[in-house]
Parts: structure tokens; sequence; C-alpha cells
């Protein structure tokens, strides 16, 4: 199994330089059929950011959830990463703040501290003023 970084999948993705795109895609591709590709959390988190600064935030989430159901991807703690993905689907906050959220609350956190208007409004979110 391999790992790409958030920038081999930008590139695959977002296609804005076409000759690391094809090398991009070629490599993924390549990689799922010979024993799968690792997502960590943490290209989840930065891909959103990435992909958030050109797109909207619906093809975005339908982009991250298609990964999940990608053959020969595997995410690190997919269930966690689903959450995320359904509230990020039905909330305001975006993917990163409620992947941060389901992360912490799994290793135990009790309320999340924020200066985000849109991420205090979700639950166990308290806002800093």
């Amino acid at each position: 199994m391999l790992a790409a970084d958030t920038n081999v999948w930008a590139r695959a993705l977002l296609e804005d330089d076409k000759a690391q795109a094809a090398k991009a895609k070629a490599a993924l591709a390549q990689a799922r059929s010979a024993g799968g590709i690792f997502v960590p959390l943490l290209v989840l988190a930065e891909l959103s950011w990435v992909l958030r600064s050109r797109w909207e935030r619906e093809k975005v989430i339908d982009t991250l959830d298609g990964m999940l159901r990608t053959r020969g991807v595997q995410v690190e703690s997919p269930a966690l990463a689903r959450k995320s993905l359904d509230a990020a689907r039905s909330g305001t906050a975006g993917f990163a703040d409620h992947l941060i959220a389901e992360i912490s609350f799994a290793a135990g956190a009790n309320e999340i501290l924020t200066f985000d208007k849109a991420f205090a409004r979700q639950p166990r979110v308290r806002r800093l003023h």
C-alpha cells in the first residue's frame, strides 16, 4: 500500500497543471490497483482547504465523499471521516472543522474551543469572545 501527499491528490483533482495532473492520476490509479492507497485524515483536511479555495462547498464534500467510496482507497478512520462529511454536508462549518471535532470527541474531549462563528453553532463547540 502507498500513501500520497495532499499535493498529489490536489493536482489530480484540480488539473491546474496538466503535466503534474497526468502524473498524479496515473500514480494514483496504479497505486489503487496494486495494493491500494492510504489517505491520512490530515490529507483529507488539507485537501478540503485546497479544493475549497477553488470549488464550491458542495463539490468539495462530494469529491471527498467519492474518495471514501473509491475501490482501492483506504481512508484513516473511515467512520470519523464519514461523520465529518455528513456533518459538513448538513451544517455551516467546514469539513476540516467537523473533522477536528470528531477526532477530538473520539479521543475523549468534551468540548471544542474556537473563534469561528459558524463552527461554534455546532453542539459541544464553544466560541471564545
